[in-house]
């Protein structure tokens, strides 16, 4: 039986402390011999299993005998890896570390699937799976603090969508882009006296096919023949691995020193990160007093590089690169999880700064004002609204009335690719780095700040190049006209979303100097107030009939920290509160992503770079429904729309009490378990019919609003320019697109993760400095020794332990077709020196009082435990 993932699994962690011999330790599907040999002579029994060569793997694949895809492995068991397989439901399951044949955590792996006696039935692996503990409410890389949000781009939020007219609509061809003249105020269209029937939501929301070569599912595991019958319902299929095809694991890691060897000259490092194996180093590159005294250097945190993995042992090799610092201290840790997850955070190099422009202050050229006179905003009242904190300002707004119930809005993006041209160092970097990092404490840019902060962010009276999609449409949310294309704009306010709330809640206020920003431009505060209002209107509007598509909105707490300005240390943290005056961007920012998807796809129907959020497993959604129906909850997981509908007509058993907060984000906690990532992709690799964005409900979508901090943009830029007439052919072939793609899936996952390290790294910070802090929570998940608890005020999800509460005992009951599981606590009271008993009985929504408070045995990790009855 397959067990949790310890400290001493085989490849991993050593089992002795610094200079005591270690004892190899038998390792599932082989075991380690060390017959009277030093602890790095042991051999792996049986070794691992040569390679296929690249010629008969190719051939495999072609075959259909082999099939490739991304290794996962296990967090909490080191033998246990998958792989995805998108169309039949379950994942294929690398059992042990022979069949994992040496492959790291997301490298990309040709495997074969073996005989079917060696499948393993579903309800047996499903006992021997442990449950992952999970600290926030982030239980998915993609679905941050809203599912809507996550796919926009402000500085807050992440803007996403952006739409594009149909053939039948619009007048758009890849040869001519205006729909309607944009420069002329708008107001010189004829406005038709009847009012239009068709919504901007509709013309975004449809869809016409376009002719092109068939997909193929790239960087995903192909279609394979399912077996005949229902195998594939009852068994997990298992697998092995016969070729690394692609080394995406950084192969670097942090860890610490756990033993060494002189006689051979080698030590031991024991990597934080548990999905990387033991490594064996040259003890010459430890510290020079390392054998003398080992434990000085016990909580040294050193950054390895693994260069190889003998087939006949089960810890790599590799060679210590330096020190970060001591365990427990911010930057040390805050650098080894940037390292564990291959975020580049070093310095631009000569030859990207080279690419910078020289001549500052910079101010745009004649030649290219004249390029862009049609779309020059300059004059408009164009404002941005952004975090405070925000400093590189990728989107603003405008709008204005150009007739009687008609408004003309503008959305403008910050034209990046002007300054980051194809080809260029700059571009590598960029196209290497996919997006920029937001920890707690710093940011790590994907571009120099020169770019980032300066001249491609659009600060308030400042002349700034931009890309820009704007449409006029009735107060109705009534489509009239469309226009795209490169524009320049100078931003008469940088407002934060505090100043765009005010305004909506107080729209006749008597604005008084120092309660805005400066305004510039020759407007006034209630110009802007005026225009962010006509703004939540139209947004609301927009957001009603998009929610009537139906869209699939997981909102989420989110954690926000006060710093202290001179130690860096927290000294407060809070859920950050989502007011309408995002609402008002993330619409506007969703309507420009989803208009430019359909405009490149339109118009590189093989190589547009877009975004899809495939559905949930059908198997996930059916266990969803099934535990919601034993909690007493109708819900319809079948489509995006019925899963929606079911959460907004959810109402407790009880009808005396209304539902909970507590109890809505532990359903929506359940949802959110269930779904999928959402991934860049180029059209030409997969069917149309699997374009679709599952949560927003949208068949086409990418992301144009954020090319300061997302390279995924930025390409996009570069196809719109295309698709427009207004830049440079777009001439990558739709492998090399798929291929970026892919990098900015990868670094997008690794910076959701570090940020979730980052903050949960000070949120430890924050109990060790204030203390322990007791609140309601809500249990969210029992199991048979602990239980997940949901604490709202912290918007963080963590696991208890029985044996670490101080009961008597306790006793697990297993769920059933009629119950889900429940665990009772029994507490022992001690009342005026006479002791008693009492239990508490837990289940799925038991509101408990509980305790976060710093980890006594690490400084940057915190612990939980359920306050017992007074």
């Amino acid at each position: 039986m397959a067990t949790p993932r310890s400290k001493n699994t085989p490849g991993q962690k050593t089992a002795s402390e610094m200079n005591t011999p270690v004892r190899a330790i038998p390792s599932k599907g082989g075991q380690a011999s060390s017959k009277k040999k030093g602890p790095f002579e042991t051999k792996l029994v049986p070794p691992f299993e040569d390679y296929w060569t690249k010629e008969k793997v190719s051939e495999g694949l072609k075959r259909q005998e082999l099939m490739k895809g991304k290794v996962r492995i296990n967090q909490r068991n080191y033998e246990e890896a998958f792989i995805d397989d998108p169309e039949f439901g379950h994942d294929y399951f690398i059992k042990g570390l022979q069949n994992r044949n040496r492959a790291f955590h997301d490298d990309m792996v040709a495997v074969q699937v073996l005989p079917r006696e060696q499948w393993i039935p579903i309800e047996e692996f499903k006992q021997l799976q442990v449950e992952p503990e999970i600290s926030s409410i982030l239980p998915d890389e993609e679905l941050t603090s809203n599912v809507i949000a996550d796919e926009i781009d402000g500085a807050s939020v992440d803007p996403a969508p952006t739409n594009i007219l149909d053939d039948a609509a619009s007048n758009v061809t890849c040869a001519a882009h205006e729909t309607t003249p944009k420069a002329t105020s708008a107001a010189d269209d004829a406005v038709p006296e009847a009012p239009l029937k068709e919504t901007l939501i509709d013309r975004l929301y449809s869809c016409t096919s376009i002719k092109r070569q068939s997909g193929t599912h790239g960087g995903e595991v192909p279609e394979a023949a399912p077996p005949k019958g229902d195998t594939v319902e009852k068994f997990i299929r298992t697998v092995k691995v016969v070729y690394i095809i692609e080394k995406q694991h950084s192969r670097a890691c942090a860890g610490f020193l756990k033993a060494f060897d002189k006689v051979s000259g080698r030590a031991l490092l024991s990597p934080k990160d548990a999905k990387v194996p033991r490594v064996v180093v040259p003890l010459k590159e430890c510290p020079e007093n390392y054998c003398q005294n080992p434990r000085e250097h016990q909580s040294t945190l050193f950054i390895c590089k693994i260069n190889d993995w003998p087939s006949d042992s089960p810890f790599a090799t590799g060679n210590l690169m330096r020190s970060l610092g001591e365990a427990g201290e911010i930057e040390p840790e805050t650098e080894s999880f940037l390292l564990d997850n291959d975020i580049d955070y070093s310095e631009f190099s000569a030859d990207v700064l080279e690419c910078l422009p020289k001549d500052l202050p910079w101010s745009i050229p004649e030649d290219e004002k004249q390029k862009r006179g049609k779309g020059d905003f300059r004059k408009e009242c164009v404002f941005s609204i952004d975090p405070a904190t925000a400093r590189d300002l990728d989107d603003a707004l405008h709008v204005k009335s150009v007739a009687d119930g008609v408004y003309e809005v503008g959305v403008h993006i910050a034209d990046v690719s002007y300054f980051v041209k194809a080809g260029t160092a700059l571009d590598a970097i960029a196209s290497s780095r996919a997006t920029s990092v937001y920890l707690v404490q710093r940011v790590i840019p994907m571009l120099p700040r020169l770019l980032c902060e300066q001249l491609c962010s659009l600060n308030p009276d400042e002349e700034r190049l931009t890309f820009s999609v704007v449409w006029t449409m009735t107060t109705k949310g009534e489509f009239i006209s469309e226009w795209m294309g490169r524009s320049m704009i100078r931003s008469c306010a940088k407002l934060t979303y505090d100043h765009a709330q005010l305004m909506i809640d107080e729209p006749e206020r008597d604005w008084q100097p120092g309660d805005l920003p400066k305004i510039s431009g020759g407007f006034a505060a209630t110009d802007v107030s005026k225009c962010v209002n006509i703004l939540n209107q139209l947004a609301r509007t927009l957001k009603r009939q998009r929610q009537s598509k139906g869209t699939l909105q997981l909102n989420q707490p989110k954690l926000v920290f006060s710093l202290n300005k001179e130690t860096g240390m927290p000294n407060g943290c809070s859920v950050y509160q989502h007011k309408e005056s995002h609402s008002l961007i993330e619409e506007f920012m969703l309507m420009a992503n989803m208009a430019v998807a359909r405009k490149i796809y339109e118009c590189f129907p093989e190589q547009a770079l877009l975004r899809r959020h495939p559905p949930p497993k059908r198997e996930s959604v059916n266990r969803l429904e099934t535990k919601c129906r034993l909690l007493g909850i109708g819900l319809d997981g079948h489509s995006a729309v019925a899963l929606q509908t079911s959460l907004n007509s959810y109402k407790c058993q009880s009808k005396e009490k209304e539902v909970s907060d507590m109890e809505k984000q532990t359903l929506l906690t359940f949802c959110l378990k269930v779904m999928e990532l959402a991934r860049y992709f180029c059209t030409g690799t997969v069917d149309e019919g699997v374009f679709l964005h599952y949560a927003l409900n949208v068949p086409r979508y990418t992301h144009f609003t954020s090319p300061i901090r997302r390279y995924a943009d930025l390409v996009v830029h570069r196809q719109l320019a295309a698709a427009l007439g207004e830049g440079l052919p777009f001439t990558e072939t739709t492998e090399a697109v798929q291929a970026q793609a892919e990098i900015c899936n990868k670094k997008k996952k690794s910076s959701k993760i570090v940020q979730e390290l980052s903050t949960q790294l000070f949120f430890s910070l924050f109990l060790r400095e204030c203390g322990p802090q007791k609140m309601k929570g809500m249990v969210q998940q029992i199991l048979d020794k602990s239980l997940d608890v949901l604490v709202l005020d912290f918007g963080v999800i963590k696991r208890v332990y029985c044996d670490k509460l101080g009961i008597k005992n306790y006793k697990y009951e297993a769920g059933n077709i009629k119950q889900t599981p429940y665990l009772t606590l029994t507490w022992e009271i001690d009342s005026a020196g006479e002791k008693s008993e009492q239990k508490q009985t837990l289940k799925v929504f038991s509101e408990v009082e509980i305790e976060l408070s710093g980890a006594k045995d690490n400084p940057l990790q915190y612990e939980a435990r359920i306050l017992g009855p007074k």
